[in-house]
């Protein structure tokens, strides 16, 4: 049993990830993409859609939605249009169950364990839409400030209401600390920062708590920090833009790695 779980969460975060990085297609697909226009129903698009090519818009087969393995009996190609397919999904299905391995390990209770999963799903959405638009989704950041909150009240303090510990002030106070600082930042920069950054911080700060919370702005640099310089010499690595950097995927990013280090228990 103390090896079928963490191997279980991490089959299912691989299954997870697929499906998250299909809604992720779906919501830029209705919402920002230039083909936008061409989608009536949107709601019903990006809910009840199946997963397609993103070249030729073709249904991809049950083979090929089998997470990791399905890249490779496909033959890393569209089965109708015959076009390459991109090497991030195997590889962040990976990762995907590397990460779900490792929160196996931790021995999550079931609550935990859900509230994880809702998280990964809104940041990835948030990594994915970024990366894409440099826009992020208003809705996944609303997401991840009630997710947040609903962690710290109701999960990780449920007896706040004693006022026993300083813990949850601390939280508190270090997410609402960078929240502010990022606002003046933002005003510094002459408003070269989106606002979603900023609320995106405060709902990371949130669901990570103090003092991994204290860390994820530099982190997150440091990230973006390494993947432009690879992006310097590197013409495989595709950027959206040489002069505007996507914060929140370093964001989302860091946060996912950030909190494989927090003490659940």
């Amino acid at each position: 049993m103390a090896v079928l779980m963490p191997v279980a969460a991490a089959v299912f975060f691989a299954v997870w990830h697929s499906f998250c990085d299909a809604l992720a297609w779906r919501i830029y697909e209705a919402f920002y993409s230039p083909r936008r226009k061409q989608v009536a129903d949107k709601y019903r698009f990006v809910l009840g859609g199946s997963s397609r090519c993103e070249a030729c818009s073709a249904p991809v087969s049950i083979r090929g939605l089998v997470p990791v393995v399905g890249f490779f009996l496909v033959k890393g190609r569209c089965e109708r249009c015959t076009r390459p397919i991109s090497w991030r999904f195997p590889v962040f299905e990976a990762l995907a169950a590397v990460y779900g391995l490792t929160l196996g390990l931790k021995e999550l209770a079931p609550a935990e364990f859900v509230l994880a999963t809702i998280v990964y799903a809104l940041i990835w959405v948030v990594i994915a839409t970024d990366y894409r638009v440099l826009l992020i989704p208003t809705e996944a950041i609303l997401g991840l400030l009630i997710t947040g909150l609903v962690g710290l009240l109701l999960i990780r303090y449920p007896q706040w209401y004693r006022f026993e510990s300083i813990d949850l002030g601390l939280d508190l106070s270090v997410a609402f600390v960078w929240y502010a600082l990022f606002h003046l930042l933002r005003i510094a920069s002459g408003y070269k920062m989106g606002l979603a950054d900023v609320r995106l911080v405060l709902a990371l700060g949130f669901l990570l708590g103090h003092p991994l919370a204290l860390y994820l702005p530099g982190f997150a640099a440091m990230l973006a920090i390494g993947f432009y310089l690879l992006r310097r010499y590197s013409v495989l690595i595709y950027a959206p833009s040489e002069t505007q950097i996507p914060f929140g995927v370093f964001l989302g990013a860091g946060y996912l790695l950030l909190s494989l280090l927090r003490d659940y228990r």
